[in-house]
């Protein structure tokens, strides 16, 4: 442990890296969470990009989208 002097120096030096630790930690939790929705997210976009494909599929729309298929099934 460090020492302390008279003014308590050590301890307001543990203070500020307490309190910075703290701070990033907060900021590792917060963008862990943005993280986490951007990809529920994501996966909301894919999931209604593959029920629109299916629904053009079904009524044979899709012949001349990018990236579909060139024959029809």
């Amino acid at each position: 442990m460090a020492e302390t002097n008279v003014t308590g120096g050590a301890r307001r030096e543990l203070t500020k890296y307490r309190v910075t630790f703290a701070a990033a930690v907060i900021g590792l939790a917060g963008a862990g969470w943005m993280f986490q929705a951007a990809y529920e997210q994501h996966i909301k976009v894919l999931q209604i990009g593959d029920d629109t494909g299916q629904r053009l599929q079904m009524r044979g729309l899709n012949h001349d989208q990018e990236g579909a298929e060139y024959g029809q099934r």
